[in-house]
C-alpha cells in the first residue's frame, strides 16, 4: 500500500494530493476534479474508498488524536498532568474548555464528518450503478468497506462525545449522517445510534460475505496481510488488513455489541473471530518478532491485526511531538504495565533517543525500511479475546477466565487469573485491556464504558459525566440545535 491519496469533501468537488505512487493510483496533485470525472470509471470509484481512508490517519483523527494523542492523554498512559507546560495539560486534568483543547477536539469532529460526507458521496454514486459495472466483486467491497467505515467514524464520535450508553441509553447522542444530499442531519439518541451502525454493519457483512478475498487460504500467511498482492495481481482485492475486511466488520459489531451490553451478540461475533484465529488467520505475534533488534521489531504485533490503516506519516508526527518537551508522550508509571519480566510486551516500550524517557515504540521513528513500519492499529485479534471474556463470564466463568489466560500465556506473562467476583475478574481484564490497548485509543473508552474510574500512577480517578464527554463543537451546539444532555447531570 504505497499509494497516497487524500480526498476533501468541498460541495460537489474532490481535492486529491498524493505523497507518491506506485501501486494503486496516479493522479494529478492538487487538481480539482469533479464528481462527475472521478466517478466516470470504476478505477474512479476505488480512489475515492482509498482516499478515505488515508483521511482517517491524519492528525487531527487516527493519525494522532484519536489514538496515542489526546485520548490515551485521557486514559492517563502519560506523566502530563504534573506538567503545567505540556500543550496537552489541560486534556490530562480534564479540562476541555481551553482553548487548545477545544480546537483539537473540534478538528477531530470536523475530520470525522468530513470522511463521513465522503462515504455517503461514494455510496450515493455507488446506488447509481449496477455490480456488473464493476470487475468480480468490487461493488460489493466498495459498499460494503464505505457503509463499515461510516459505522466505526460514527461510534467512535459517539464513545467520545455522549453519556455512556450503560447508564443512560436514552440520552442524546450525536447526528448520525447517512446521506450526503441532506446537509443538516438530526440529532439522535444513543440507542437510536447505535441500532443505525449495526444496520450498516450487518449490511457490511452480507455484502463482504463469501466474496471477500481475506477468506483466501492466503490469507492465513501473515505477508499478504500487509505486503504480497494477491496471486491473481488485482490491487483492489490485495492487502485486505488495511481495510474494513469481513473479520474486522465482524470484530467491530463485537465492540458495539459489548458497549451496548449485549452479551450474547457480542460473544457470538468475538467467538467467531477467534475461530478463525484458530484456523490460522490473525494468530497471536510471537516473541521473535518482538525481541529482534528495534529497527525490524513488530511492536505494532501486525499478524494480530484485523484492521490497520496505512500512516506513511504518524511515525513523522509521533517524532515531532517526542522532540518537544511540551509535546513528547512520555509514558507514566510504565513499570506497572508489564511487571512479569517474562512478558514479551516490554519491548514495544523503551527509551527515547531524544528524551531519555520512557515511550512506546508502537510509532517510534527508526531508519528501518521495515514492512512492520507506519501501521495504525485499530482492532486487534487480543481485544476480542477481552470481550469474550466480558461477555461470557455470567455463564461459564472458567471459558471466561480461559480467554484472558489465553492472552496472557501468548504474551509470555503468567499471572494467575483473580476470578471470584465478576467485579475482581473485571478488574483484571481491565489490567490487561491498559497493557494491549497502548497507543491506540482505545483505554478510555474501556473505563467509561465500564463505569470505572480511570488508573493513574495507581490512584483511581473517579470521573464525572461532564469530564467523560468531549464538547461538541460551538456552531452545532448554536446552530445544529444539539444537546448535551451531560451538562444537566
Amino acid at each position: 500500500m504505497k499509494a497516497r491519496l487524500s480526498v476533501i469533501c468541498l460541495s460537489a468537488c474532490f481535492t486529491f494530493l498524493t505523497t507518491g505512487c506506485n501501486d494503486w493510483l496516479d493522479v494529478t496533485p492538487q487538481a480539482q476534479v469533479s464528481a462527475d470525472k472521478i466517478f466516470s470509471t470504476p478505477e474512479g470509484y476505488e480512489s475515492v474508498l482509498y482516499g478515505i481512508y488515508i483521511s482517517m490517519t491524519e492528525s487531527n483523527a487516527y493519525g494522532q488524536n484519536q489514538t496515542y494523542g489526546l485520548m490515551d492523554v485521557l486514559a492517563q498512559y502519560y506523566d502530563i498532568y504534573t506538567n503545567q507546560s505540556h500543550a496537552l495539560y489541560q486534556a490530562s486534568v480534564y479540562n476541555y474548555t481551553n482553548g487548545d483543547i477545544r480546537d483539537r477536539i473540534d478538528a477531530m469532529w470536523l475530520n470525522n464528518y468530513n470522511t463521513i460526507a465522503n462515504c455517503n458521496i461514494l455510496l450515493e454514486h455507488l446506488a447509481e450503478q449496477t455490480s456488473g459495472y464493476f470487475t468480480r466483486s468490487h461493488y460489493n467491497m466498495l459498499k460494503g468497506e464505505a457503509l463499515a467505515i461510516r459505522a466505526y467514524l460514527h461510534f467512535d464520535m459517539l464513545r467520545a462525545f455522549a453519556l455512556n450508553y450503560q447508564d443512560y441509553p436514552d440520552a442524546m447522542g450525536i447526528p448520525y449522517a447517512d446521506s450526503f444530499v441532506r446537509k443538516i442531519h438530526p440529532q439522535l439518541s444513543s440507542k437510536e445510534v447505535l441500532g443505525r451502525i449495526v444496520d450498516d454493519l450487518k449490511e457490511a457483512q452480507s455484502l463482504l460475505a463469501d466474496i471477500d478475498p481475506c477468506f483466501d487460504e492466503q490469507f492465513k500467511d501473515s505477508y499478504y496481510h500487509f505486503v504480497q498482492p494477491r496471486d491473481n495481481g488485482d490491487i483492489f482485492e490485495s492487502y485486505r488488513a488495511y481495510r474494513m475486511n469481513y473479520f474486522a466488520v465482524t470484530g467491530l459489531l463485537a465492540r458495539v455489541y459489548d458497549y451496548m451490553g449485549e452479551p450474547e451478540q457480542a460473544y457470538e461475533c468475538a467467538k467467531y473471530v477467534i475461530d478463525k484465529s484458530d484456523e490460522g488467520y490473525f494468530t497471536f505475534t510471537d516473541e521473535y518478532d518482538l525481541a529482534t533488534d528495534l529497527r525490524y521489531r513488530d511492536v505494532i504485533m501486525q499478524n494480530e491485526l484485523l484492521f490497520a490503516l496505512d500512516g506513511i506519516d504518524v511515525k513523522q508526527l509521533f517524532y515531532q511531538a517526542d522532540a518537544g518537551s511540551n509535546s513528547n508522550y512520555a509514558l507514566l508509571d510504565v513499570e506497572s504495565l508489564y511487571p512479569d519480566a517474562d512478558d514479551f510486551r516490554h519491548y514495544c516500550v523503551g527509551e527515547s533517543s531524544t528524551t531519555g524517557r520512557t515511550i512506546s515504540y508502537k510509532y517510534y521513528k527508526t531508519d528501518s525500511g521495515s514492512s512492520y513500519a507506519g501501521k495504525i492499529p485499530m482492532i486487534r485479534l487480543s481485544e476480542m479475546y477481552l470481550i469474550a471474556a466480558n461477555a461470557v463470564y455470567a455463564t461459564n466463568p472458567d471459558e471466561a477466565v480461559g480467554y484472558l489466560t489465553t492472552i496472557r500465556k501468548m504474551r509470555g506473562a503468567s499471572q494467575v487469573v483473580n476470578s471470584n467476583t465478576y467485579e475482581t475478574f473485571l478488574a483484571e481484564l481491565t489490567t490487561e485491556a491498559r497493557r494491549e490497548f497502548l497507543g491506540e485509543g482505545q483505554m478510555f473508552y474501556w473505563y467509561k464504558r465500564h463505569g470505572l474510574p480511570v488508573t493513574r500512577q495507581g490512584a483511581e480517578l473517579t470521573l464525572t459525566p461532564t469530564q467523560t464527554c468531549l464538547p461538541m463543537p460551538a456552531n452545532e451546539v448554536e446552530f445544529g440545535d444539539r444537546i448535551e444532555d451531560y451538562l444537566n447531570l
